[in-house]
């Protein structure tokens, strides 16, 4: 559970996640109210409406979001909510301050920031950590690179490229570029209909059915063995052709969903799929991201 201790202790809090499905969602148990009750939650960086008071002490003033009716879809979810985790400017809620600007605008945190570590989950269930407050210089490879935010409404940042890495072949840069949301409430990689095009144009015989969206071969691990680079502040950063390919699809044997999809939007979302590779650091206090390659 997590637990944030009041103004008199700086603290460093670290909160363990769990997978839901094959990396659709990653939750954590976090308590609400006083005496707290325990809830699962998508922790949530593409959001600011806030499901939670903290720990041992509730956040001063902290508004919740109650739902007054629940989807069918919803009602059978691990999931309880979620944990808004990014500015108090994208709240649907005008006026109110998230739980992301409530501790760091009452300093409770020894660094006002917090870094996401997922990955495929383990024996144990084990899946990942939110870790606030600090950086674990042990989940990652090298050194962080940092990004300003394109703008700090959300956690949202440029991106340079896209290539991808086929093993023995070399590179091949696709015409994708422009600003992205790190979004760990997001499984897939979302982008507009022009960009999903061009990403499908290198993968062989991927198609955007009218009924299934974007599809691939379920071997397209095999056809072009290797990695999607996507480039940030001048460094590449690298997803394994393997986790492009998702779910399979019932009904067309041989067929598995694309986990890069298109959707109406002016910017690219980059979720779990991204970050299962990548540790994220989300620093709240400098308005930026640090990047490094994750340590699975």
């Amino acid at each position: 559970m997590l637990s944030v201790p009041g103004k008199w202790l700086q603290a460093v809090e670290k909160l363990p996640v769990k997978e839901y499905g094959n990396g659709i969602e990653y939750y954590g148990e976090v308590g609400v109210g006083s005496p707290p009750q325990i809830f699962k939650l998508d922790l949530d960086t593409g959001s600011g409406d806030d499901t939670v008071t903290i720990g041992n002490l509730t956040v001063p003033n902290q508004v919740i979001g109650l739902a007054v009716n629940e989807s069918k879809a919803y009602q059978i979810d691990t999931v309880d909510g979620l944990l808004g985790l990014s500015y108090s400017g994208v709240s649907f809620i005008q006026g109110v301050t998230t739980f992301l600007d409530n501790i760091y605008e009452n300093n409770y945190l020894k660094d006002p920031l917090f870094s996401v570590y997922i990955k495929e989950k383990d024996k144990d269930d084990y899946a990942g950590e939110y870790l606030f407050g600090d950086i674990d210089k042990n989940r990652y490879s090298g050194d962080l690179t940092w990004v300003p935010l394109y703008q700090p409404k959300f956690w949202q940042i440029m991106l340079d490229n896209v290539s991808l890495n086929v093993d023995g072949v070399g590179k091949e840069k696709m015409e994708i570029s422009g600003p992205v949301i790190l979004d760990t409430g997001t499984t897939l990689i979302v982008m507009n209909d022009e960009q999903a095009t061009e990403f499908h144009r290198a993968i062989p015989s991927a198609e955007n059915s009218d009924i299934y969206g974007w599809i691939m071969p379920c071997n397209t691990e095999q056809l072009v063995p290797g990695n999607v680079s996507f480039t940030i502040a001048g460094v590449d950063f690298s997803v394994p052709v393997k986790n492009i390919v998702r779910e399979p699809v019932k009904g067309l044997d041989g067929w598995c969903f694309s986990a890069v999809t298109s959707g109406a939007s002016n910017f690219i979302i980059l979720g779990d799929v991204f970050l299962r590779s990548n540790y994220v650091v989300f620093d709240r206090g400098n308005s930026r991201v640090g990047i490094a390659p994750s340590k699975h």
